[in-house]
């Protein structure tokens, strides 16, 4: 998340199951704007179309994210873990499935995201066990476009995982009313 981990706690806290342990790590780099992110932004002009692809600097600040994310994540585990995020966070969350922390994963969770690098992803995930994944966009997203992030629910769906997928009538953002759906598929893994 563009912000910090302070400002998406209450959502991760209200969808959390009872007994889990809940990491929710701060980003490395400092947003130009506001808070924190997990690779620096390049400067765009506000009136050329948004990029979907990174930058070669970007793709290297993001692996410089991932290494010590995914340790932290593997000594605090007891075992398997559901990774997810929202926007950046669920760019994190797919390409964590490129590191040691990748068996580990049984479930993925994004939200108004993007695949940075499909190709790559869609070789980890044909060499990997299939998970379940929840998926959610919104159809007015101006930051990232629904074609964008339905491209990371079929590569996630060609792949052999369980994908539910939830498309809402709003932009970029996890609207209220979707909280205790989320914390339902969530709590699947209880069983």
């Amino acid at each position: 998340m563009t912000g910090t981990s302070e400002m998406m706690m209450p959502f991760a806290e209200k969808i959390c199951p009872d007994g889990w342990t809940l990491q929710v790590p701060e980003a490395v780099f400092e947003h130009p704007r506001r808070g924190l992110t997990w690779w620096r932004y390049e400067e765009e002009d506000e009136n050329s179309p948004k990029r979907i692809h990174l930058s070669r600097r970007e793709l290297d600040d993001l692996d410089a994210s991932l290494g010590p994310l995914a340790e932290e994540i593997e000594m605090d585990s007891l075992g398997s873990v559901i990774i997810g995020g929202f926007s950046q966070g669920g760019v994190v969350a797919q390409e964590l499935l490129q590191t040691s922390l990748a068996d580990m994963v049984e479930g993925v969770v994004c939200i108004g995201t993007r695949a940075v690098r499909p190709l790559e992803l869609r070789l980890r995930l044909d060499n990997a066990m299939p998970g379940k994944m929840l998926w959610m966009h919104g159809e007015k997203d101006q930051r990232v476009p629904l074609e964008a992030g339905i491209e990371v629910a079929e590569i996630f769906e060609e792949a052999g995982w369980d994908v539910t997928r939830i498309i809402h009538p709003k932009g970029h953002m996890i609207p209220l009313e979707y909280h205790e759906e989320v914390k339902h598929w969530l709590n699947q893994f209880n069983s």
